[in-house]
């Protein structure tokens, strides 16, 4: 099953399409930095008011736009392209008269697109930290999110590490429940339309969905000393709920 895995993970990161997609994501970070750096501080969109930024706030202030970006946009483009792009080409059809049963086939094909996942993620993760103390004025403490209490610089980083941590998670949420939609509406461009409102539209259910659109705020929310177990809770509910019914529609799809 090895086999299978580098197989995709090669098919993902070989293809020219996804690496025109990776290189406008690293210019799209390239400019949020820069915007960062030319403006000296900004707003977040839930509130806190006006920040300065530093080394130590930065890698986490960033996300506010580039987390949408990611959720709601590259990822699913990313998602789409290797499952439904293929299950409507057919080209499924001759996975599965390899030699491996179609759990181990679904399973690789997943697998490829988490590790991509955090691939993106650490990249973004490294990217915003050598920025921030390169470019930004350094500081010896922050205030965190939601508390007038201020951390040093090894807690800041470990914040902000977290941060990143938590955001790996609502994505392989994401992934997950992209792939439930991909099973079901195998055309590309329809299936990322429908990915797309339905992320927008299912918090509606349940407020806390919205981690699969925009996780920024829930994330900070679970950051805080007492914690947000909703976060916890949807996340790793997403991920179960809809990994069970990947597997098992994958397993009654017709070749």
């Amino acid at each position: 099953m090895f086999g299978v895995w580098i197989s995709e993970m090669e098919r993902i990161w070989k293809s020219k399409s996804m690496l025109i997609l990776y290189l406008i994501f690293i210019l799209l970070l390239a400019a949020n930095v820069w915007g960062g750096v030319l403006n000296g501080s900004g707003s977040l969109r839930f509130g806190a008011g006006r920040i300065e930024l530093n080394n130590l706030n930065m890698p986490w202030f960033m996300m506010d736009g580039i987390s949408l970006v990611l959720t709601l946009v590259v990822l699913p483009v990313i998602y789409v392209n290797q499952l439904s792009g293929e299950i409507h080409s057919g080209a499924y059809r001759l996975y599965v008269l390899r030699p491996f049963t179609r759990f181990q086939i679904w399973f690789s094909k997943l697998l490829a697109l988490a590790s991509t996942t955090v691939i993106l993620i650490a990249f973004t993760f490294i990217f915003s930290m050598a920025a921030a103390w390169l470019l930004f004025p350094q500081a010896d403490a922050m205030t965190l999110y939601g508390s007038n209490a201020s951390v040093n610089v090894t807690k800041a980083i470990f914040y902000s590490f977290n941060f990143f941590g938590l955001f790996t998670l609502a994505c392989l949420a994401k992934l997950m429940f992209c792939s439930v939609i991909c099973l079901f509406i195998s055309r590309p461009l329809v299936s990322f339309v429908a990915i797309f409102v339905l992320s927008l539209l299912i918090y509606r259910i349940a407020i806390d969905l919205v981690i699969l659109s925009d996780p920024f705020q829930k994330i900070l929310l679970a950051l805080r000393p007492e914690g947000y177990s909703p976060f916890w809770i949807y996340s790793l509910g997403t991920l179960i709920i809809c990994g069970l019914i990947s597997f098992v529609k994958w397993q009654r799809k017709m070749v």
